[in-house]
C-alpha cells in the first residue's frame, strides 16, 4: 500500500467492511432439529448424536478464526467465513442423527455483512412438510414394531405404549 495514512486507512476500511459486522451461520431447518440437538438421552442406532452442530463448532472454531485472521486484510474475510460455514455444514452431515437422512443433510450455511446476505446456500434437504413428517412417523412406527421394539405414540392427548421384546417380561402385552 502506498499513499498517505488517511488514504491507507480509507482503503483498509473499504476492504474490511467499514465496521460492518460479518456474521456466519449454519441452520438445520427441520422442525425437530432443536430437540435432536439438545436431548442427550436419545439413542441414534444408525449413527449421529446430540450436539451435532455445537460439537463441530467447538472443535474447529480456532481453525475458522485462523483462516479469517489470515485473509481479512486482503479480502475482507468474507471468503474465509464462507469456507468456515460450508465446513461446519459438512461436519453436521457427519455428526447429526442419520436415521432418515433429512436432518444431517439439512445444514444451511449463510454469511451476512452488515445485515445484507453475501452468501446463502440452500440446504441439500429442505424442511419436511407435515405430510412427509406423518409418513416418516408411520414408517418409524412400522419399523419399530417389526423389530420388536417398544413403541410410544400419542392418542387423544395420552401417551400410548406398545411394549416390545426389549421391555421387562411383566410389561409385555399390557397397554
Amino acid at each position: 500500500m502506498t499513499g498517505t495514512f488517511s488514504e491507507r486507512i480509507a482503503e483498509l476500511r473499504h476492504i474490511v467492511g467499514d465496521g460492518q459486522r460479518l456474521v456466519g451461520s449454519v441452520t438445520c431447518d427441520q422442525i425437530y432439529a432443536h430437540r435432536q440437538h439438545e436431548d442427550l438421552s436419545y439413542h441414534h442406532a444408525r449413527g449421529g448424536s446430540a450436539k451435532y452442530l455445537e460439537k463441530p463448532l467447538m472443535d474447529h472454531y480456532r481453525d475458522y478464526l485462523d483462516d479469517y485472521v489470515k485473509t481479512v486484510l486482503t479480502d475482507g474475510g468474507q471468503p474465509a467465513m464462507k469456507r468456515s460455514m460450508e465446513h461446519l455444514s459438512d461436519e453436521v452431515e457427519m455428526t447429526a442423527p442419520v436415521e432418515w437422512g433429512d436432518l444431517h443433510k439439512s445444514g444451511h450455511p449463510k454469511v451476512m455483512l452488515g445485515g445484507a446476505t453475501v452468501y446463502d446456500r440452500a440446504p441439500k434437504v429442505g424442511r419436511l412438510s407435515d405430510e412427509e413428517l406423518k409418513a416418516k412417523s408411520r414408517a418409524t412406527l412400522r419399523q419399530r414394531l417389526a423389530e420388536g421394539l417398544t413403541v410410544y405414540f400419542m392418542r387423544h392427548g395420552k401417551v400410548m405404549v406398545i411394549p416390545g421384546r426389549n421391555e421387562p417380561h411383566g410389561l409385555r402385552g399390557r397397554l
